[in-house]
């Protein structure tokens, strides 16, 4: 009986850490901090949030004269973050 209950644990444990450790990665891999992966403003990444910012693409743009590095949403191409250089 004790096997059966160890099993049983087991095979609830397994996915619930297999989701933690992808939702850390997904957060670690996006280029956004946390602040900004909360898209909804609600003080909380939720998991489509996460993965919603880590699947990204990267392209160049250029703003007011300057060459920015545009991160954007590979499931609908919206930009997520544009970061900048100070020289012009």
């Amino acid at each position: 009986m004790a096997r059966v209950i160890r099993n049983i644990g087991l095979f609830v444990l397994i996915p619930i850490i297999l989701f933690v450790v992808l939702y850390a990665w997904l957060i670690y891999s996006s280029p956004l901090n946390i602040k900004e992966m909360d898209l909804n403003k609600n003080g909380w990444v939720s998991f489509t949030e996460a993965e919603y910012t880590a699947s990204y693409g990267v392209r160049e743009v250029e703003v007011d004269g300057k060459k920015c590095t545009e991160y954007f949403a590979y499931k609908d191409g919206l930009p997520l973050k544009v970061e900048c250089n100070e020289k012009k």
